[in-house]
């Protein structure tokens, strides 16, 4: 019972959030808006949560990272285990990601953060186009590779082995 009345207390508050992104931010505008498919979307967000980790732990003030990322989890979970829950988790992250450069933003001007947050941005920036724009036998592999580890959290040796060329892109990116 318990379990159910936070499922809904979270929905209700995602559909205010939906609602305001709705006021302020076009449908074609969104981060996913011109990703061919739901494939390429998960990519991007496995992406994000595989990329942003190493950030994770110095941005603990974040509180919208330290979200998005749990609820990717639960995403990428619900995906790999085939939950009907599925779809409103990816809802949900999508949401969140859209809401995310406001949050960032914001953080960016506190100078002790600021160069963090602003790789956090090229890294979001990346993981979505990358996995936006990635080839689909790309996608395939690495959603065929998706697993789980010894302690049961998502991983992906394709991703894995992406990691250098992924840090890569930052990089070059954070330069622009």
């Amino acid at each position: 019972m318990k379990q159910d009345s936070q499922k809904e207390m979270r929905k209700e508050m995602f559909d205010r959030i939906e609602a305001e992104l709705q006021k302020t931010c076009k449908p074609e505008k969104r981060m996913f808006a011109l990703h061919p498919d739901e494939d390429h979307i998960i990519v991007s967000h496995a992406l994000f949560l595989m990329t942003s980790k190493p950030l994770a732990t110095k941005l603990p003030s974040l509180k919208g990272l330290y979200m998005l990322r749990k609820l990717e989890e639960e995403m990428l979970t619900a995906y790999l285990t085939e939950s009907d829950e599925f779809p409103e988790l990816l809802r949900y992250c999508n949401l969140l990601y859209d809401m995310f450069p406001y949050e960032l933003a914001a953080a960016e001007r506190n100078a002790a953060i600021a160069s963090k947050v602003r790789k956090l941005q090229v890294i979001g920036m990346v993981a979505a186009g990358y996995g936006g724009d990635m080839d689909d036998d790309t996608v395939d592999d690495i959603l065929d590779d998706m697993d789980f580890d010894r302690n049961s959290k998502v991983c992906s040796h394709v991703i894995e082995r992406m990691m250098p060329q992924l840090n890569q892109m930052v990089e070059r990116e954070k330069i622009y």
